[in-house]
């Protein structure tokens, strides 16, 4: 549904979304989630793949000057503010009874963005301006918090009111990684073989504590609901290696939402991020709309959305769609997110979104 689950939540993974929906369930729930999406912002990823296939060796001796403008071209798309690949994923399992519930998993960030060097940009020159010196290539940041999480909500007016907090346990590694265009370290690789190379380097683990809070007014067909996430924001130190940001926070998300069941079969949602939220490269935000419906028939339900981040320097609508299958006592969600630009080819390299998630529930 487009992420639109702030007051449209019914199951247990309301322990991670807001936990005042918690109030909402009853007897024994179990769920297996898992998902990710990312964001290719400014098109990082086709500027590098352009610049990745120049001959940087003939360009720098002086034997290309025709590719010039397409280089200089390329790190000046790539200085612009914004420019990076940020993503989050989520992966744990949960379990819930009349309110109480306790899962175990990690919340996943990871920010990709490049450092532009504009002084050297001369074929052959020397050590002050030459190109054969210059240092542009790419940072990668990445956090994986894995955590322990105890959450309750409660029913105020009969359940018309619902309220809800998660305590959380989170021993976070962070990773990094990076390298350089003009040299072997960038050459020949594409982004996921970066991505693998930075979460293989300098892992450090800090532990820290945060919480959620949630609120939802359930007035049967029409729910409203708010929920602050990681509101303290905690801060994970990275490896003191050069070029490190220091540290990476875990981001705050404050979001509100409504859900409208308009028909019993059709549910509308909308959600809104009230705040801006740090990502993992440095200077970029995300705040972020989402719009969801969901059409539910027999052992099937269709749900379709779109996200739209206000905060991005390419904002863009991303869609989503997703399937559900249900029999008594037994669930299954899929879904998939995914950015206009590339038609069908998820390969393609100016995508500006891209994702996936699945869960398995259980309920008795």
């Amino acid at each position: 549904m487009g992420g639109a689950q702030i007051a449209a939540v019914d199951d247990a993974s309301a322990a991670w979304v807001n936990p005042a929906a918690l109030a909402g369930l009853k007897g024994w729930n179990f769920e297996i989630l898992g998902g990710g999406v990312a964001q290719n912002r400014n098109n990082l990823v086709g500027t590098l793949t352009t610049l990745g296939d120049l001959p940087y060796d003939q360009i720098v001796a002086g034997d290309r000057p025709d590719l010039v403008p397409v280089l200089v071209g390329g790190i000046v798309n790539l200085a612009r503010p914004g420019t990076s690949v940020v993503g989050s994923g989520v992966a744990g399992i949960v379990g819930s009874y009349e309110g109480f519930s306790v899962s175990i998993g990690s919340v996943a960030y990871s920010g990709i963005y490049p450092r532009i060097d504009l002084e050297h940009i001369v074929p052959g020159g020397g050590p002050d301006n030459g190109l054969g010196h210059n240092t542009t290539g790419l940072y990668l940041t990445g956090l994986s918090a894995r955590e322990v999480r105890v959450a309750y909500g409660h029913g105020f007016l009969g359940g018309a009111l619902e309220v809800g907090g998660a305590a959380r346990y989170v021993s976070g590694i962070t990773y990094f990684g990076r390298c350089t265009v003009f040299d072997s370290t960038c050459k020949g690789q594409d982004l996921s073989d970066l991505i693998h190379d930075a979460f293989q380097e300098n892992a450090t683990t800090t532990n820290k504590l945060t919480f959620d809070l949630g609120a939802r007014v359930n007035l049967g067909i029409v729910k409203l609901g708010i929920a602050g996430i990681a509101l303290n924001q905690p801060e994970f130190t990275v490896a003191d290696v050069s070029g490190t940001p220091g540290s990476v926070p875990l981001p705050r998300q404050v979001r509100g939402g409504v859900a409208v069941d308009v028909l019993s079969f059709l549910t509308l949602a909308v959600d809104g991020d009230f705040i801006q939220s740090d990502t993992l490269a440095p200077g970029a935000k995300s705040q972020q709309m989402s719009l969801g419906a969901e059409v539910k028939i027999p052992l099937v339900a269709f749900r379709g959305g779109a996200t739209y981040d206000f905060a991005s320097p390419n904002p863009t609508w991303a869609y989503s769609l997703g399937l559900g299958f249900a029999i008594p006592i037994v669930s299954v969600d899929i879904a998939v997110t995914w950015g206009p630009t590339g038609g069908f080819n998820y390969q393609n390299s100016s995508r500006e979104a891209l994702g996936a998630a699945a869960d398995v529930k259980v309920h008795f």
